[in-house]
């Protein structure tokens, strides 16, 4: 067969590296329908799929800020006003980047059967992966909405600004997924290590406290500071308490130059998906 689906599915790309990107994105924006059908397939299959069906959509995120709250304040004995919004606008944003790279993990890998049966690209899988996930952040903005109701002062103008910030977030979700969703065919034990690290990066990041609390701690230890400042989550973090909490503009600096970097990422992650694709049916 020589039909450009199957040149995207079968054998090794004949291309170079531009040309293999620019036909994954020619092939994705072709596809665009079946992108579309398989995002929503998966929103309904993730509300169906629970006890309290679509209702989890908002129940989880404000159960998960519920419990650092009792972590930061009733255990931590940490004082700091407005503190449900000061965590709601770090935590809910993260949840939405966690629940997006642990599906990430197999984007792919659960659609073998299909992947069998039919010719199509392969990169639809973790484009319509990262663009369900998108769902976990737009239910998410429900609960940390209702928090205005307790903190009316605090709500701005500048609320408006988490939007461009978030879409920061997502770019760097695109490169995260896609890279994740190749690996997860081959390694399948990543998933596993994933909530680990995870747990780690969000510890490494201003959410649990301001930014100034751990730039001191850099201070004191150079190595801790340079990861922290490499961590785009920082900036990020940084970005939606400004919008949200301090109802502030964000430091768009950064945040223009994490949205820049990105754009070599998503490139990289793409053109790696494309050359381990013709690997998935075979190893599946």
């Amino acid at each position: 067969m020589t039909t450009s689906s199957t040149e995207l599915t079968v054998g090794r790309p004949r291309r170079g590296s531009i040309g293999s990107i620019l036909e994954s994105v020619a092939a994705l924006i072709e596809r665009r329908r079946l992108v579309w059908y398989l995002t929503i397939s998966e929103v309904r299959t993730k509300g169906t799929n629970s006890l309290l069906g679509n209702i989890w959509w908002f129940l989880d995120p404000a159960l998960q800020l519920f419990i650092y709250f009792l972590l930061v304040n009733v255990l931590f004995h940490r004082s700091q006003p407005a503190i449900l919004l000061f965590l709601g606008a770090a935590i809910l944003p993260w949840k939405w980047f966690t629940a997006a790279l642990t599906t990430a993990t197999t984007a792919v890998r659960r659609r073998e059967q299909v992947m069998r049966q039919i010719a199509f690209p392969h990169i639809v899988l973790p484009a319509a992966s990262v663009l369900a996930s998108v769902g976990n952040f737009l239910f998410a903005l429900v609960p940390l909405g209702a928090l205005y109701l307790l903190y009316p002062d605090r709500l701005t103008p500048w609320a408006l600004a988490v939007f461009p910030v978030a879409v920061v977030q997502f770019l760097w979700t695109i490169p995260a997924v896609i890279t994740l969703s190749a690996l997860g065919v081959f390694f399948r034990d990543i998933s596993n290590f994933i909530p680990h690290g995870l747990r780690i990066w969000f510890y490494l990041s201003p959410a649990l406290f301001p930014i100034e609390t751990l730039q001191a701690i850099g201070d004191r230890h150079p190595w801790f500071g340079v990861l922290v400042n490499a961590n785009p989550f920082t900036w990020i973090f940084s970005g939606y308490r400004d919008a949200l909490y301090h109802g502030r503009a964000p430091d768009w600096i950064p945040l223009g130059a994490l949205a820049l970097a990105s754009i070599p990422a998503i490139l990289l992650s793409i053109y790696l998906f494309r050359r381990a694709s013709p690997l998935f049916v075979k190893v599946l």
